[in-house]
């Protein structure tokens, strides 16, 4: 990503249209959807789509959930890190990790 993005959405972001409609969103969600925990004051709106053309496109709220920033990280790298099309794969091998923590931990 460029510099320039990078600006752009730190722009935007600034913004008093961004800043409403992240505090509508916030009032309409209080938990991470992923861990289940309260979502603490650092969460994220994190967007669902990621072409940069639409990153202001507050148009479709379906496209945005908060996360907090542990789980928001851990959901850019699953997706990101692992090639978009493998991250289903990641997720089974985590879910075994899990499950074995389980079995050992009774």
């Amino acid at each position: 990503m460029s510099q320039n993005n990078q600006k752009a959405k730190s722009k935007f972001r600034n913004s008093k249209k961004w800043k409403d409609f992240r505090d509508k969103k916030r009032k309409e969600q209080k938990l991470d959807p992923v861990t289940g925990a309260k979502l603490t004051r650092r969460a994220n709106l994190h967007h669902l789509d990621l072409n940069e053309a639409n990153y202001e496109d507050l148009s479709n709220e379906d496209n945005f959930v908060f996360l907090n920033q542990a789980t928001h990280k851990v959901v850019h790298y699953f997706f990101l890190k692992s090639k978009p099309t493998e991250w289903r794969k990641r997720i089974e091998e985590i879910t075994k990790i899990l499950e074995r923590m389980e079995e050992i931990n009774k």
